[in-house]
């Protein structure tokens, strides 16, 4: 756990929800992409908590969040309606947020669907676009073997993925596969996979125009799983939209290269563009 950052529970009609709280000042929600968990940040937490109150949330069929009603839907919607739910329960009425990958998708759906909630939007190399998800991703929601790759598999598999999150491979955090394995097997792997089979981001991208919140893409030009090409696609829905290409980063930007991303987050969470200081547009 990040130094600082308290392991909070709440619990609703629909969930129980786990996550990490630290920090005062403006809120900021950070939901991690899939697979990931609330300490998928946990060096971003400290940064981002000496000026804000920071949410870091294990979204729902993640981390330790255990979905009640089993009849909820996992698709897109059913996820930001969850989100929504745990917003309710720590009196959230708006808020920042930042979401990488499918985060970053859920993210954008729900300032969609609540564009009065959310205040700012930072996607870090978010999914939210109706294109081909990465092999592993196809994988994972076949028949039987999504279950093999769960649950005889899940090692390998963690460490596959994590590896290709990095384009800097000195920077790939070996020691935490261990906590990320144990996490995921604690996990309901059932819910897991409800979501990665139920997820499509079709009335996502169509929706766009109606996100209202300043957002900021974030995107490393060596990421692996969704090229940063994809950005361009974003904007022209998007025209709120400031885009910053880090040079040499992978998908796990915020680890990959961690001093830009840190950086740019910060002033535009402060309500200042990233100017020279950054990579450009």
């Amino acid at each position: 756990m990040p130094d600082g950052a308290a392991g909070v529970v709440v619990e609703t009609a629909l969930a129980r929800f786990h996550y990490a709280r630290a920090g005062n000042g403006p809120p900021v929600l950070l939901l991690p992409g899939a697979g990931g968990w609330r300490f998928t940040f946990q060096d971003l937490i400290p940064v981002l908590s000496q000026r804000h109150t920071v949410y870091a949330l294990d979204p729902p069929g993640q981390g330790a969040t255990e979905i009640l009603d089993r009849g909820l839907s996992l698709g897109v919607d059913g996820v930001v309606r969850l989100i929504g739910d745990f917003l309710d329960a720590v009196g959230l009425g708006r808020t920042a947020i930042v979401g990488h990958s499918w985060g970053g998708g859920f993210a954008l759906r729900f300032a969609e669907l609540h564009p009065d909630t959310v205040t700012r939007l930072a996607l870090i190399a978010p999914g939210g676009l109706d294109v081909k998800d990465a092999w592993e991703f196809r994988l994972a929601r076949l028949p039987v073997v999504g279950e093999l790759v769960l649950r005889r598999l899940l090692r390998p598999s963690i460490r596959h993925m994590l590896i290709k999150s990095f384009a800097h491979r000195d920077r790939v955090p070996e020691d935490r596969i261990d906590d990320l394995v144990r996490t995921m097997r604690s996990s309901r792997l059932d819910d897991v996979l409800r979501v990665e089979r139920s997820v499509s981001w079709a009335a996502t991208e169509r929706d766009l125009h109606l996100v209202r919140a300043p957002v900021l893409l974030l995107w490393g030009d060596r990421d692996r799983y969704f090229p940063a090409s994809l950005a361009r696609r974003f904007v022209t829905r998007l025209p709120q939209a400031e885009v910053r290409t880090v040079p040499g980063g992978g998908h796990s930007l915020h680890d990959d290269c961690p001093e830009e991303t840190r950086g740019l987050l910060v002033r535009f969470l402060a309500g200042t563009t990233a100017d020279a200081a950054g990579p450009g547009r």
